[in-house]
């Protein structure tokens, strides 16, 4: 069974944020005040069960002001693209489908603009789910001194 999934509110900010933080290592520190700018993006959704959040992702279009170097590159790079910037999953709910539901809801709706995401080349399990998905990798990109990314399109 599929999870379900909404929008995110701002009721949800401050699990985002603690989801988000302990995968820090390949997504960034981030506090609620950097998600609660981004609730009214088309694609920022949560998944629920009994426990609570069990995960949430955030897409962006080219258009939307977003100060990252990463989205940046994709700028750069590519005329029209779909941009997801984070999927988290949380621990105890990995391999249940959840991402995969994201990215499927995601995939239904983009028509013909391809996907684009980027992955720490530290972060094996994001890329060989990617991988699976159907994406590969254009580019490569190190930016300000951090961990170099692998830059990854679905056409």
């Amino acid at each position: 069974m599929p999870p379900e999934m909404r929008k995110a509110k701002v009721r949800d900010l401050p699990e985002i944020a603690r989801l988000n933080n302990l995968e820090a290592q390949y997504v960034g520190e981030r506090d609620q005040t950097f998600f609660k700018r981004y609730l009214k993006i088309p694609y920022f959704l949560v998944s629920e069960d009994p426990r609570g959040l069990s995960g949430f992702i955030m897409v962006m279009s080219p258009q939307v002001e977003y100060d990252s170097p990463n989205f940046g590159w994709f700028q750069k790079n590519i005329p029209s693209f779909i941009y997801i910037d984070r999927v988290i999953v949380r621990q105890d709910v990995r391999n249940n489908g959840i991402a995969s539901a994201f990215y499927q809801k995601l995939e239904e709706e983009r028509g013909r603009i391809p996907l684009t995401a980027e992955v720490s080349i530290l972060n094996e399990n994001s890329m060989s789910f990617h991988l699976r998905r159907g994406f590969h990798e254009i580019g490569r990109f190190a930016a300000d001194g951090k961990k170099e990314c692998i830059m990854l399109k679905k056409d």
